[in-house]
C-alpha cells in the first residue's frame, strides 16, 4: 500500500517559469460547464475550506482523512466534459479567470448522460494539471453519495479507460493523477517544498479543509501532525494506489513498420503490433490530414503504417501510412 504509484506523465527538470496562456472557452460553452457545475451537489460547488482545529477537533480525530501536500498556490478547480466539446476548466470563487478549455486526448464517452466533472489543480506557473477527484460520472453525480474512496475507482477508470496523457497536446501542461497519503505519514516527514496541506474526508458530500504549513515547523524536528492547536489526529488509511500506466521505453529505433488497430473511442489513439503480432503498446497522429486518412481506412484487421518514438511527450507517433 505504501510503494510509489507511477504517474500518467514524465516530469523534466527544468521548468519555464513563464505562465501559460489560458485560450477561453466560448461564453456559452462555459456558461454549460458552469451550469453542470452548480447543479452537481446539494452543498453547492465548494471545494475546500479553511481548517478551524477547534470546531474540527472531534471530527479529525474521529473520521477518516487523506493529506494532499500542495507546493504552489494554485487552488482547485472543475475540470468538465460536456457532450462533443473539449475539456472545460473552471473556478467557481467570484474573482476567478473565466473557464478556460484544455485540449486532452479523452474518450468521448465522458460526456454520455449530459457530461462528467473532475476535480483538478491548474498551476499555469509549474506547467502542471493534477487530477484529484470526480465529483459526477458520465451524467451521475456521485459527490453527494459514495464516498472518496469509491470515487477514486471512477478516477481509476479515467485513467485506464478514457484517457491518454499528451503533454505536448495539452500545451507543455504535465498531468498527474493525485496520490494522497494517510494523515501519519503526511506530518511525519514534511518537505520544504509544501505550502499548504489539504484534508480530504471519506465521507461523501464533506468538503476538504486546507491549512497553511507553519512557518517554524522543519522536516527534521517535525514528528507529528502540525494543525496550529490541534492536539492530534487520528491516522487514516494509507494511500489508495491507481495503476497509472505510464509510458514504456522505446522499443523501436528510428522509423519502423508495424500494424495500427484503432482504440475503440478513442480518436487518433492506435494500439501497434509488430510483423510477429507483439503489442508494442500504443500511437498517437499529430497531423490532422493523416488522421483524416486512417479514419476512411478503418480496417478491422488493422492499417501498416510507419511510428517513430517521440521522447518530447514520451510515446510514439504515427508518421504516415504504408
Amino acid at each position: 500500500m505504501d510503494q510509489p504509484v507511477p504517474e500518467g506523465s514524465v516530469r523534466n527538470s527544468h521548468r519555464d517559469s513563464n505562465p501559460i496562456r489560458r485560450k477561453f472557452a466560448p461564453k456559452r460553452i462555459g456558461d454549460a460547464a458552469r451550469e453542470l457545475v452548480n447543479g452537481c451537489s446539494q452543498y453547492g460547488p465548494i471545494i475546500r475550506q479553511r481548517l478551524d482545529p477547534e470546531r474540527m477537533k472531534i471530527p479529525l480525530q474521529k473520521g477518516t482523512f487523506y493529506v494532499i501536500e500542495n507546493e504552489g498556490l494554485a487552488e482547485p478547480g472543475f475540470l468538465v466534459f460536456l457532450p462533443g466539446q473539449a475539456p472545460v476548466f473552471l473556478n467557481t470563487k467570484t474573482k476567478a479567470a473565466p473557464p478556460c478549455t484544455l485540449r486532452m486526448r479523452v474518450s468521448p464517452t465522458m460526456g454520455e448522460g449530459g457530461g462528467s466533472i473532475l476535480i483538478a489543480t491548474l498551476d499555469l506557473i509549474q506547467h502542471s494539471l493534477r487530477i484529484e477527484d470526480v465529483w459526477m460520472w458520465k451524467g451521475e453525480s456521485i459527490y453527494d453519495s459514495q464516498g472518496y474512496s469509491q470515487r477514486r475507482l471512477k478516477l481509476t477508470e479515467f485513467v485506464e479507460r478514457c484517457w491518454v496523457p499528451d503533454p505536448r497536446l495539452l500545451g507543455g501542461i504535465t498531468t498527474t493523477i493525485l496520490n494522497p497519503k494517510s494523515i501519519q505519514k503526511a506530518f511525519t516527514d514534511i518537505s520544504p517544498l509544501v505550502h499548504t496541506f489539504e484534508l480530504i474526508p471519506e465521507m461523501a458530500g464533506k468538503r476538504r479543509m486546507w491549512i497553511p504549513v507553519l512557518e517554524h515547523s522543519t522536516p527534521a524536528k517535525t514528528t507529528g501532525p502540525i494543525l496550529g492547536s490541534s492536539p492530534g489526529l487520528a491516522p487514516a488509511l494509507a494511500r489508495i494506489p491507481i495503476p497509472i500506466p505510464t509510458p514504456a521505453p522505446a522499443t523501436l529505433v528510428g522509423t519502423q513498420k508495424v500494424l495500427a488497430k484503432a482504440v475503440d473511442k478513442m480518436p487518433d489513439i492506435y494500439d501497434i503490433y509488430s510483423s510477429t503480432g507483439e503489442n508494442l503498446g500504443k500511437a498517437s497522429v499529430q497531423q490532422f490530414f493523416l488522421s483524416q486518412r486512417l479514419r476512411s481506412e478503418n480496417k478491422p484487421e488493422g492499417t501498416w503504417v510507419f511510428v517513430e518514438w517521440r521522447e518530447e511527450f514520451r510515446g510514439y507517433e504515427i508518421k504516415k501510412i504504408c
